[in-house]
């Protein structure tokens, strides 16, 4: 009896700060309501950075599967990010990372979307090892050097990227 009472007093506090937690008015996320725009330019830099690393890795593997739409859908999503990073004006330790970014990925980008566009996989994974160092380049020049980025080696994703 004395246990169930234990039992039943601590999933009873539990939930009642659960409920509190959950009724706090988030503004943040309340301004993501608003407008997803003002919301992802509040985002830290490296939320962003950690998804392009992401995407770039999944575009990597849909390359080399020669998945073309897949490849084409994550060069995408590394424009928008970049496009989003670019329009947050991101500064750090005086350094316009946001900048720096906008005129180093881009023409990258660019050379990626061509060799998707052509099919062809021999240029897809040269453009793909030049965007890499150039990523690795942006980090050296705003002062994060120790952030290095390698072509992928193995699939870290329970996703397949083969063609269908």
């Amino acid at each position: 009896m004395k246990n169930s009472f234990k039992v039943g007093s601590v999933l009873l506090i539990t939930s009642l700060i659960f409920i509190g937690i959950a009724c706090q008015p988030n503004h943040q996320q309340r301004g993501r309501m608003d407008t997803d725009e003002h919301y992802m330019d509040a985002v830290p830099l490296i939320y962003h950075m950690s998804f392009m690393q992401r995407y770039s890795v999944k575009l990597y593997f849909a390359g080399i599967e020669e998945n073309w739409g897949l490849a084409d859908i994550y060069a995408h999503e590394i424009e928008e990010l970049t496009e989003t990073i670019v329009d947050g004006n991101h500064m750090d330790d005086d350094v316009d990372v946001s900048g720096l970014l906008e005129s180093m990925l881009p023409p990258q980008i660019e050379q990626i979307e061509a060799a998707i566009d052509a099919k062809d996989r021999n240029m897809f994974e040269e453009n793909y090892q030049t965007m890499i160092q150039t990523c690795n380049q942006c980090h050296q020049a705003a002062n994060y050097g120790l952030v290095q980025i390698t072509v992928p080696e193995a699939n870290p994703f329970n996703q397949d990227f083969s063609v269908e």
